[in-house]
């Protein structure tokens, strides 16, 4: 709790994801799309005392629920997008994070939590839990052999993705965080998940404004040309969609 009280003294906008004047080039193709403003968030959306108790993005209730006027996305999701942003462009303002990036993601993984006809909660959990399947080298998947001893997916054998934003054991250990203060760090959680996922992406050097950072942080990620193009377009999809949010 005690960052947003520093916050609050902070002018931190969460915009949607800008793209360069002429589009951006992703891998060998070229996507073109305009620059969208998106709706923001400043740190006038924080309540002027910061209550006890209670998860941080709470506080993005009403900036989160304007936007999911226009825009498929539970509020739990854009709270837990949103805050991610604000989080990391507090301790890490070179990267340039924007809410649009983590809901492409999660858009294209779990339908924000919702796939397979799953409920996303208001606490950040899907019902059922959203887990992938073992990556055991049958049907098509790769082979990965467990890395967690099934401490995070329930597999001792093999690893598979876990949560509405599908992380990996590996990304996970590495990036877990409590973001929703309940004491319990849980990668099926989105308020979690979001924020762990949001410090891997800013984990380099990387300004995500700049087109070829922006590829390298979701390369980190997700490797492959047409995933990082597929994120990129529901990404800028939902820039332009709240540009004109009043």
């Amino acid at each position: 709790m005690a960052l947003l009280v520093g916050l609050l003294a902070v002018a931190i906008v969460v915009g949607a994801y800008v793209v360069p004047p002429g589009g951006v080039r992703i891998g060998g193709g070229a996507v073109t799309a305009v620059t969208a403003t998106g709706e923001s968030v400043t740190a006038s959306e924080f309540p002027s005392a910061v209550p006890e108790s209670g998860r941080p993005a709470d506080a993005l209730e009403g900036w989160a629920t304007r936007v999911a006027a226009v825009v498929d996305i539970p509020v739990p999701a854009l709270e837990a997008y949103g805050y991610a942003q604000v989080f990391m462009n507090n301790v890490d303002p070179q990267c340039q994070l924007n809410w649009t990036t983590l809901a492409g993601i999660g858009q294209v993984e779990s339908s924000h939590g919702r796939a397979g006809g799953a409920t996303l909660l208001p606490d950040g959990r899907s019902d059922p839990a959203i887990v992938g399947p073992l990556l055991d080298g049958k049907g098509g998947r790769p082979e990965v052999k467990d890395t967690d001893a099934g401490a995070y997916d329930g597999d001792s054998r093999f690893d598979r993705a876990m949560g509405p934003l599908r992380l990996m054991p590996p990304l996970w250990r590495a990036n877990a965080i409590d973001a929703n203060g309940d004491g319990i760090v849980d990668p099926y959680n989105i308020f979690d998940s979001s924020l762990a996922l949001a410090r891997s992406l800013c984990s380099g050097n990387e300004d995500l404004r700049v087109r070829a950072d922006w590829n390298a942080a979701i390369g980190r990620y997700h490797s492959g040309v047409s995933y990082a193009r597929a994120i990129f377009e529901t990404a800028n999809d939902y820039g332009q969609r709240t540009q004109s949010i009043r």
